[in-house]
């Protein structure tokens, strides 16, 4: 019988070849939703369904009659009841690490960036400031201070794949490496080598702090007033996780004050900042437009992934890159049984 996949949202690298779904007997239909109600008369009778930031909600997943797998094409599933899924015997998967390495050199980049004010001095050359050493404007007004990143101490918030692979990177550095995430084991600190601290710690401790943490409510505005506080005026903030996770307003006052010496933003709340943010009149402030994942590398991976989840569980195994794992007894009551398969993690 012909398994019926549906992408509810319009995307330009998936699927990468509708060929190869009809090679596995799989129909590929588009039906880009805008509310719940369409995700329902689009997806009621699909097998699998391909998604990103559409609200597959409790009231939506009981409608879904005959789905196997919820695949979300991005890193970020919020949108997503897990618990429900997992009660109606539904895989939930995603691209995972696709973009970990990249993500976590774009944070490295954004450290050294702030460190040695390259965007800064990059603008006032390009603005005609590149004058003699007698006048003196950039010795003056834009270099101090400026301190090497050697033995200044990095804390990241969040040690997930992201994060775990930025301590190398600073350590390559000669930087000390304090990190905090509480659902992680003391194993993984010891293996990767960070130290794990405490979030007070960290933030008073910390000359960089990079947010690597998921997109939760317990972390939202994790990073606020107090927090900026409580850190060194010398200290730099990183964010290439979700904008949700800091305060804005209350970062830039903590860095129009001098609480910090600024801060450098791969993703900003509501992911757009209007030309009038007053964010981008803070010369110490680095945004770049939450690219932070792109290589080529990556978006090969990215275009695959939902095929590649989807050929598995057609083959009869379980997604490599299941999120509600507790789903496995519910859907072979459902479905029947799985296999491992061969690249499955564990």
């Amino acid at each position: 019988m012909t398994v019926k996949v549906v992408m509810v949202v319009p995307h330009p690298l998936i699927p990468h070849d509708e060929a190869d779904y009809r090679k596995i007997g799989a129909e590929f239909i588009k039906k880009p939703c805008q509310t719940k109600k369409d995700i329902v008369n689009a997806a009621r009778e699909a097998d699998f369904i391909i998604t990103f930031d559409k609200p597959f909600t409790r009231e939506v997943i009981g409608q879904l009659e005959r789905c196997q797998l919820i695949y979300n094409i991005g890193t970020g599933y919020e949108t997503i009841d897990l618990e429900a899924a997992t009660e109606h015997g539904i895989c939930v998967s995603y691209p995972d690490a696709y973009c970990s390495e990249e993500v976590a050199e774009h944070a490295m980049a954004l450290i050294l960036a702030c460190a040695r004010k390259l965007v800064r001095l990059d603008r006032a050359v390009r603005e005609g400031k590149w004058e003699s050493y007698e006048k003196r404007e950039i010795r003056f007004n834009i270099l101090p201070p400026m301190l090497p990143v050697k033995g200044k101490t990095l804390g990241i918030i969040g040690l997930g794949r992201i994060g775990r692979r930025l301590v190398p990177k600073a350590k390559g550095f000669d930087m000390r490496v304090l990190a905090y995430d509480p659902y992680i084991p003391a194993s993984v600190f010891q293996e990767c080598g960070a130290e794990a601290v405490a979030l007070d710690y960290l933030v008073e401790n910390s000359d960089f702090i990079s947010v690597h943490a998921a997109s939760t409510p317990e972390t939202r505005h994790m990073l606020g007033a107090e927090q900026f506080r409580k850190m060194k005026p010398t200290a730099y903030v990183i964010n290439c996780a979700r904008g949700e996770f800091i305060d804005e307003k209350a970062l830039h006052d903590a860095i129009t004050q001098k609480e910090i010496a600024g801060a450098a933003l791969d993703v900003v709340q509501g992911e757009v900042m209007p030309l009038d943010h007053p964010m981008l009149r803070l010369d110490n402030v680095i945004i770049t437009p939450h690219t932070a994942y792109y290589s080529e590398e990556s978006m090969a991976r990215m275009k695959r992934r939902p095929f590649e989840e989807i050929e598995r569980m057609v083959r009869g195994e379980w997604p490599q890159w299941l999120i509600n794992t507790g789903v496995k007894k519910k859907f072979e009551q459902k479905w029947g049984k799985r296999s491992a398969g061969r690249g499955e993690r564990k």
